[in-house]
């Protein structure tokens, strides 16, 4: 692979774990002392709660995305001064440079090839993380559906049940006063026997 030295190693970064859509992380400014540093000041957490496989292969594969970016600039570095000795006036220096940069190109190209596989298994895994959620979300959204119509069901039952009763008390009511209608009223005394004479 000719083009290895042009190759851009900014597009391969560090995948956060566990964090859908998440975009690989920019180059960061001295970047193996920086993971120095962190290595130094990092804690063992024996309480923690464990990751998940899934989350200890993406620390895996962002560990081995350093490392090959890494190794790609020291093969990066040797072509260079190789290819500074083949211009060299020493012939024996120069085969064996022209050897060393064909060596660094090799691996450089086989670096690209496996950092290109892990960016697919990154993505990857952040699509798989994606679908997940999103099922959740759907099997939620069918709980919410349902707890939602099992309302509206409620609210409907609670309000016929209230018109049939009420529809039922004016029932009876009318019911009441038709039968107080028909017999009389109850408030007029009759009249005793006998009292009308005299």
């Amino acid at each position: 692979m000719d083009g290895a030295g042009e190759f851009d190693l900014s597009v391969f970064g560090l995948w956060p774990s566990g964090e859908a859509g998440a975009e690989p992380a920019g180059e960061v400014a001295d970047a193996p002392r920086v993971r120095r540093a962190v290595g130094r000041l990092f804690l063992e957490l024996k309480s923690a709660d464990r990751p998940s496989a899934v989350d200890e292969f993406q620390r895996l594969l962002n560990d081995l995305t350093a490392e090959m970016r890494d190794q790609f600039e020291l093969f990066r570095r040797l072509r260079a001064s190789a290819e500074a000795l083949i211009a060299g006036e020493d012939e024996a220096a120069a085969k064996a440079a022209r050897a060393d940069a064909k060596a660094a190109t090799d691996a450089m190209a086989l670096l690209v090839r496996t950092l290109e596989k892990i960016d697919g298994l990154q993505r990857q895994i952040v699509r798989d993380r994606e679908a997940a959620e999103l099922l959740a979300e759907e099997e939620g959204g069918d709980d919410a559906i349902r707890a939602e119509l099992r309302a509206v069901i409620d609210a409907q039952a609670d309000a016929r049940a209230r018109r049939l009763l009420q529809s039922w008390a004016a029932a009876r009511d009318g019911a009441a006063v038709a039968a107080r209608d028909s017999s009389g009223d109850p408030g007029e005394p009759e009249s005793a026997p006998g009292a009308e004479s005299g």
